[in-house]
This record gives structure tokens, sequence and C-alpha cells, in this order.
């Protein structure tokens, strides 16, 4: 699968708040970022963990790869047998590298991420009906059943407006989808989207959904030439079930790349068995964590191995025959 143009991603990642510069290695330079905590709540990860992080990452003692704030868009290559001596610059105590794959690295202490869900469109699908004719009878149903009791949901391309008729709205959804998560991501979110527009202006795409005239959620996605990226999405609750929403933004967005001629959808992380009922496989990604202070690494190695636990999900297959994924490549 392609990763973004070089200039755009330099670009968009730059314009981020906590954008750290570039740190240089063998196979060439990356940008860096600072990282930041949204919403600390403990839920996922113990608390006294996530405030120690915190307090040592505001005076930028941890950097990560590319930019939390655009995940899926940035895999550097990093030599896997030659260890920290392999990066010429690390200008903090620790550096995490996402990787694509659980392969061993050298010096890394290795934590498995979520997988990314990707979606391959043949060539063959020219409409939403042949997307859905591909699947079993099981999971053609039940996403038709989500396309009925949406129907009264009306969708409205928000980034061909003003930036001040929506960012502010979907800043507040996301807000709200992303209360109860730990994630490392800007705290402030419709900067965050406005540095998204600006940067990216038409390939970056906003969708929202109305019911009664009111936006009861969003979705975003960036957009390349082949291939189509959703980035941020937003939802009511009070809504979400009623009309099956995250499944129908989700079915949109397939339907939208498929009008479009694209050859691929990267649904992200997270929600990995819903993705999966709508076609999507997972790819292996991991988290590298170089440090060298040895008391860091034996922290790090302790969580790794005694505090650790993977989220655990099962992989469904709707369609009736295999359809080929592409393969993420590291940029």
């Amino acid at each position: 699968m392609e990763s973004l143009n070089t200039n755009t991603l330099s670009n968009l990642q730059a314009s981020m708040p906590n954008y750290g510069g570039n740190t240089t290695c063998d196979s060439g330079s990356f940008s860096v970022s600072y990282l930041e905590l949204s919403k600390p709540t403990g839920k996922y990860v113990y608390r006294w963990i996530l405030q120690l992080i915190s307090k040592i990452s505001a005076k930028g003692f941890i950097q990560y790869s590319g930019n939390a704030c655009t995940p899926g868009l940035h895999f550097p290559s990093i030599n896997s047998t030659k260890g920290i001596e392999q990066f010429h610059s690390i200008h903090c105590g620790l550096l995490i590298v996402n990787v694509l794959g659980k392969q061993p690295h050298k010096d890394a202490i290795q934590i498995p991420g979520e997988p990314f869900m990707n979606l391959n469109i043949p060539q063959q699908w020219k409409s939403l009906d042949d997307y859905l004719g591909a699947m079993s009878s099981k999971y053609r149903v039940r996403n038709k059943k989500v396309l009925s009791v949406s129907q009264s949901i009306e969708k409205k391309l928000l980034s061909d407006l003003p930036t001040s008729e929506w960012i502010a709205a979907c800043a507040r959804l996301l807000g709200k989808t992303l209360k109860q998560k730990t994630l490392a991501i800007s705290p402030n979110l419709s900067e965050m989207l406005f540095n998204y527009s600006r940067s990216l202006k038409d390939d970056f795409k906003v969708w929202g959904y109305y019911h009664n005239d009111q936006l009861i959620g969003f979705i975003s996605a960036i957009t390349s030439d082949k291939n189509v990226f959703a980035m941020h999405l937003g939802i009511n609750e009070a809504y979400a079930e009623e009309f099956s929403l995250y499944q129908r933004m989700m079915i949109d967005t397939i339907e939208w790349c498929i009008e479009n001629k694209k050859a691929s959808l990267c649904m992200g992380r997270t929600s990995t068995e819903i993705k999966s009922t709508l076609g999507a496989t997972p790819v292996d990604n991991s988290f590298l964590f170089y440090s060298k202070s040895r008391a860091i690494r034996s922290l790090l190695r302790f969580y790794a191995n005694y505090v650790y636990q993977p989220k655990t999900y099962t992989i469904r297959k709707p369609f009736k025959e295999i359809i080929h994924q592409p393969v993420l490549e590291n940029a």
C-alpha cells in the first residue's frame, strides 16, 4: 500500500504543535514529535504509569517517530539487527518507533500494537452492490440492514465548507468519542483538525452525518492517488446504536473509494472485529522503545513482560472468496 507523498506527509507532521524536528539513521531521516497524552484516564494503562509518562514527556524526554496525530501514515525503515547505534541523533531519553510486523529488533523493547485494518478494493467492484454481492449471505444481510436502519440520516461533505462551519462541532464529537480512552494525540482537537485541513486541502475529506438537521457524527479521510486512509471519527452515542452509525460511516467510505476507483482503504487501528466484518484484514505492527538508560529499559521490559495485556478479538471473513490484500510498506 502506498504511503502519502513525502512532502505532503512532512508538511502535515510539521504543522502539528508537538512537532520535534528530524532524526537521522542509517536508512535516512524521519520526523519525530513530542509525545502528548490526551485524556489519560487510566482505563487501559495504570494511572501511575500515565502520570509518569505525562510528566517526563512534557519536558521532551520522550519522542515518537512521525507523529501520533498521523497514525498509519509513516513507518520508518529500521534495521532490526543494528540496534540503537543506527540512530545518528537521538535528542531524548526514550525514542518510540512504530514499525510494521513483529520481528524482534536489537536493543529495542517491543510491544505489539493493535493491527491496522485494510480493505483491498478489486477493480471489478464498480458499485456498492458489487461489494455487498461479494459477501456471504450472513454479512450481506447484516450490512444491508445497517443501510436500512440509517436511511433517515443525511450525509454532507463538510470539508467543502469553510472550516469555521464544521471544525469546532467535529472536535467536540471527537472529544466525546475519545473521552474514555488513553491516546497519544493532541489535546487540542480543533487545532489538529484545522492543521489537517490546511495542510492537505482537497486531499482531506470530512463527511458529516445529520439527523433532523443535528450533526450526530463525522468521519474524515485522506485520499491519495490509489488509496484512502480513514483518520478521525466522532459519534453522538445517543444515536450510535439506533442507526448503526459507526458501520454506516465505514460503508459509506468504502462506497466512496469504489466510486473513485481507489485500490484500498486503510481503516486504521481499533474496532478490529467490526472492521473485519466489513472485509478488512489485519496488518501486524509493533512499537519499538529505544533508550540508553538501563533503568528505563528495565521498567519497559517489566511492563512488556508482566503488565501489558494485548486486546483479544476474532477476525471475521465476510467474503465468499479471498480478497487479496495489499502489503503495507515502510515509508
